[in-house]
């Protein structure tokens, strides 16, 4: 070695030596388990469809997002067809000193992974460039790991994220799922089949965004730099390890919010876990701009805003193309540059935050966000029921998270612990971010051309390192490279790079969405967290869909809302119904701002809480307001009657939140969780989401009999009640075979005085009701109110609340007798009076049967207690004074509340206006009655029959037999529409009123 290597070794040995003092590395248990991964794999490569708001993207998971020609690519909206992006990947490059045949050579590895001109393996033609490491995915499913779909995560995370997070494995094991039921939300956490908790960014199954998704890639599959004359090995004693050893975790996240639905995050966290610290890196982006589709870039402008780190494309005329011919005006897309590496130890405030040399792996809370738990009661510990805020432990998670399962170390402790919300690596403000150092828009070169493709490490290099800006250019088909460096990459340390991915009308729309975004940004990836999603099941009918849903979303808290003592808000307010005919819902968004653009979607019916907070809200977005209900009262079911046969139908049962009007400077919206139905190029379609469903209705086959239900359904079978109950059938395949049900009520208080509390659905088994659901509140009660789902049904009180007299029901009801009884409450010693509950009925003889209970005088008459089967005892006010019952005389009724008697109801005894009184006659009788909530024991009953087929009706209805439509000319109207390829997409026609079982035959017109 000559003078001049040892002198470049030993200074280098020197600077990085005192650097390391000053700076925190990664544990060495955690680079070992990174090391311990499987390397990446190409076979392990999935396309995944990020379409959790109004941008829908492919991206595969080795760090592409979008792929031409390949659709959707960069669609906004979602469900148009409009493509803006064409490609965008992930650089990270570093400058490696090696020897070269005992000469030293510094070499630059730019890694990445493209769709085209980037590095391979010149005889087997292996891409040398980012792969999925295996264990963070189901290797068995078509797409990477999503949030909201349990199928695409692995049976256990692997065993590194354990020993980085530094928690047991066993705390990710979903019990309640594991030992729960197929098919049900066992864990009530809007997500059914999970098995294992989500390996979210702030913590064990926290889902801060509608959508996440996450991968890990590695570049060890490089082999461009391990072969001679170079031999660089990333770990000297690995040599199938190739590339820079570097390891990326890769996020993406989106919510639907009005607010925030126009844009993607993009994090990524990239580990050395090389035995080389890099004294110059860079990390940055690549991207093909395609503003206005797959064949229309070669008039693409771009430019970049150095005020406010965003980069933009836009089309030069404004017309894109697509398949179904030319589109305008075409919009804006921009890159929005949020987060960039830190260098924590040259003494200066590189992002200008007012803090020098913050880091996220320091252990210290640079920048003071981070809030302990509040000591309401002073008693210098946590009680439960107090805030936690960020006090919330390793695992991220706090009491009022579905997937709690005690107490973790960190929690309640008042000191910040990694894993908690707003310290070390989940607070984006603890680093001193340089920011971007250079940006580049320059022309793409057909054929690899150039030296601006990813193969070109040394031309990428020169870009990416050199600290210069080429903000603009115009009418040309567009490379943009942005990136941030040269900066030290040490040995076992971890670094962060994010962008976010925007559209707008304009170029103010697509600022606006720049501010939100950072925003978003600022606030640690934390925005306003809708309710819960509804578990949501359909059931096609004939001419009707059945729609009924679960009741989780009505517990839901909003972290980023807190309540009066900061505790997690509970703020759900209602559920909206939506229905299209496209899997986007494109066709219902038709409530537009003042300046004509759609912002929110038309439900076909909604239900909210009654609590006064109803109407627009006074929030609103530039002019277009959500409409928070009208105090309808809660809904878990609905039957959609307005469909027609044969169309295929897209629901979606969204919860939604109150918003927040005194939130910051300006309020905030309500906010609703997303709808996603996920299709492939062909519209088939590959997710359906928990509160959605597709779903056709049709005419029943031959010989199909309704499910019926039978029974009196506004007089209790026994009881005092005089309310009603409805019986609605909801999922006509699950309703039973002649069973019997019985609705009982319970109530609070003694007679009198009480109010009906609660009732229960039991099934009659012989004599004995068995309960299957019981204490359901029956102080909320109404058609707004139904019941949960039972056997197929849901069932509504109605409950008369007051007790009071029903004129049109108190009269005569035997004999001839026109005398005018006028029944009033007692009025005469109101201290004395009180209402009763009770029907009565008085029965006149013709000699006296019974006597008046204080003045003793003998009457022709006897009063029935008709509610309690009983005599009633009763006091006669003889106003003329004759001892007996005359016209003019008063009859009140007296019930005993203990041993007190209390007058209840007057009797008046009357004569008629302007006619000859006709006396009641022995046998007559008078009824009273009065309407009475329902009573302890009050019962319904009824009985179901299940939906059967009959032969004989099947023979009959052979004549309804149909082939629609007839003739079958170009097309039918419930064909789905094909957004992107050629062709005319799925032919559909449909036969109605086939037996249940029949063979099919279809000919050509030769009969063929």
């Amino acid at each position: 070695m000559n003078f001049y290597q040892r002198y470049i070794l030993v200074t280098l040995a020197i600077w990085f030596g005192l650097l390391t003092l000053a700076t925190a590395q990664e544990r060495p248990e955690v680079i070992e388990a990174y090391r311990n991964d499987s390397y990446g794999e190409s076979v392990l490569r999935k396309t995944g469809i990020m379409d959790g708001n109004l941008v829908r993207t492919l991206y595969i998971n080795q760090g592409e997002v979008g792929q031409w020609p390949n659709q959707p690519s960069g669609e906004w909206p979602k469900g148009t067809g409009h493509s803006y992006l064409d490609g965008v990947c992930l650089l990270v490059g570093a400058r490696v000193l090696v020897d070269v045949n005992g000469a030293p050579l510094f070499i630059t590895p730019i890694e990445t992974a493209y769709r085209e001109h980037f590095d391979r393996d010149p005889v087997t033609g292996e891409p040398w460039g980012w792969e999925p490491v295996p264990g963070y995915l189901n290797p068995s499913g078509d797409r990477p790991a999503v949030s909201n779909d349990p199928r695409s995560w692995p049976t256990l995370w692997p065993d590194a994220v354990f020993v980085a997070l530094d928690q047991p494995s066993a705390n990710w094991i979903n019990q309640a799922e594991v030992n729960g039921e197929a098919g049900v939300d066992d864990d009530r956490d809007g997500v059914i089949d999970n098995f294992t908790y989500w390996h979210g960014f702030f913590g064990r199954g926290v889902k801060n965004a509608d959508l996440e998704t996450y991968f890990v890639i590695d570049d060890s599959k490089d082999r461009e730099w391990s072969r001679a004359p170079y031999n660089y090995y990333p770990i000297k004693d690995d040599s199938a390890r190739g590339g820079l050893g570097l390891r990326v975790e890769v996020r993406g996240f989106q919510w639907s919010h009005v607010l925030a639905e126009d844009n993607i995050f993009w994090l990524y966290d990239i580990v050395n876990i090389s035995d080389t610290t890099y004294n110059q890196s860079v990390f940055g982006f690549l991207t093909d701009v395609g503003i206005g589709g797959t064949n229309d870039s070669g008039d693409d402008n771009a430019a970049f805003d150095l005020l406010l780190d965003i980069a933009y494309g836009y089309d030069d005329d404004g017309i894109g193309t697509s398949d179904f011919g030319s589109w305008s005006p075409t919009g804006y897309q921009g890159y929005a540059y949020l987060e960039s590496p830190g260098v924590a130890t040259d003494g200066i405030d590189n992002d200008m935050d007012g803090i020098i040399d913050e880091r996220r792996d320091d252990g210290i809370d640079n920048d003071g966000d981070w809030a302990p738990y509040t000591d309401l009661d002073g008693s210098g510990s946590w009680d439960s029921g107090e805030p936690l805020n960020d006090d919330l432990g390793k695992d991220g998670v706090g009491p009022f998270d579905r997937q709690y399962n005690g107490p973790d170390e960190g929690e309640a402790d008042g000191l910040p612990t990694p894993g908690e919300p707003d310290f070390d690596r989940t607070d984006v403000d603890e680093s001193d971010q340089i920011g971007l150092n250079s940006m580049h828009i320059y022309r793409l070169i057909d054929g690899g051309g150039g030296n601006g493709w990813p193969k070109h490490d040394d031309g990428l290099w020169q870009r990416m390192s050199s600290g210069t800006q080429d903000t603009s250019l115009q009418r040309a088909n567009l490379h943009m490279l942005f990136a941030s460096g040269p900066f030290l990459l040490e040995q076992n340390s971890r670094e962060r790079f994010s962008m976010a991915l925007l559209y707008g009308i304009d170029l103010d729309d697509l600022v606006s969405n720049k501010i939100t975004v950072q925003q978003i940004y600022n606030a640690d990836y934390n925005f306003s967290r809708p309710p819960l999603k509804p578990l949501v099941r359909v059931v096609p009918g004939d001419g009707k869909v059945f729609l009924y849903w679960d009741d989780i979303a009505e517990e839901s808290r909003d972290p980023f809302l807190p309540d009066s003592i900061g505790n997690p808000k509970k703020d759900f307010e209602g559920y909206m119904i939506y229905r299209s005919t496209e899997p986007q819902f494109n066709d219902i968004k038709v409530i537009t701002d003042s300046r004509g653009t759609a912002v929110y979607w038309k439900p076909i019916a909604q239900f909210d809480l009654v609590n006064g907070i109803k109407g627009p809200d006074p929030i609103g977005i530039n002019g277009a307001r959500f409409w928070r209900g009208s105090d309808s009262g809660l809904r878990r079911s609905y039957v959609d009657t307005d469909v027609v046969n044969g169309q295929r139908y897209y629901y979606a049962v969204v919860s939604y939140d109150q918003g927040d009007p005194e939130f910051g400077e300006q309020g905030l919206q309500p906010t609703e969780c997303s709808k996603v139905i996920t299709e492939d190029l062909n519209g088939n379609i590959l997710n359906i989401d928990i509160n959605c469903a597709v779903v056709t209705p049709n005419a029943p086959a031959a010989g199909y009999v309704a499910p019926e239900i039978t029974g009196d359904m506004d007089t209790p079978l026994e009881g005092i009640g005089t309310g009603s109950i409805q019986v609605e059938i909801v999922d006509p395949a699950l309703i039973a075979e002649n069973q019997t049900y019985q609705v009982i009520f319970e109530s609070e208080g003694a007679l009198p005085n009480y109010e009906t509390a609660t009732y229960g659905i039991y099934t009659l088994e012989g004599d004995s009701a068995v309960p299957v659901i019981a204490d359901i509140d029956a102080r909320s009660f109404g058609p707004a109110n139904p019941s949960p789902l039972v056997d197929g049904f849901v069932v509504t009180v109605n409950i008369d609340t007051a007790l009071a007299i029903l004129p049109q029901e108190t009269g005569w009801l035997i004999g001839n007798s026109n005398l005018d009884m006028i029944v009033q409450q007692h009025d005469q010693f109101p201290s004395l009076s009180v209402k009763w509950p009770a029907d009565y009925k008085i029965i006149f003889s013709d000699s006296n049967i019974d006597t008046s209970f204080n003045s003793q005088v003998p009457v022709p008459f006897r009063v029935w207690n008709l509610s309690e089967d009983r005599r009633s005892e009763f006091e006669l006010f003889d106003n003329d004074n004759t001892g007996d019952l005359s016209i003019g005389d008063k009859i009140t009724i007296i019930e005993f509340v203990g041993t007190a008697f209390k007058f209840t109801y007057d009797i008046l005894y009357y004569p008629p206006f302007n006619a000859i009184p006709r006396l009641p006659e022995a046998g007559d009788e008078f009824v009273i009655r009065t309407s009475k909530p329902f009573y302890s024991g009050d019962v319904f009953q009824f009985s179901t029959k299940a939906a059967r087929s009959d032969r004989e009706l099947a023979k009959s209805q052979l004549d309804e037999i149909k082939v629609v439509p007839n003739p079958y000319i170009a097309g039918a109207s419930w064909e789905p529409r094909k957004i992107f390829g050629s062709g005319r997409g799925e032919r559909k026609i449909d036969f109605i009123h086939l037996p249940q079982q029949c063979t099919i035959r279809i000919f050509t017109m030769s009969g063929k």
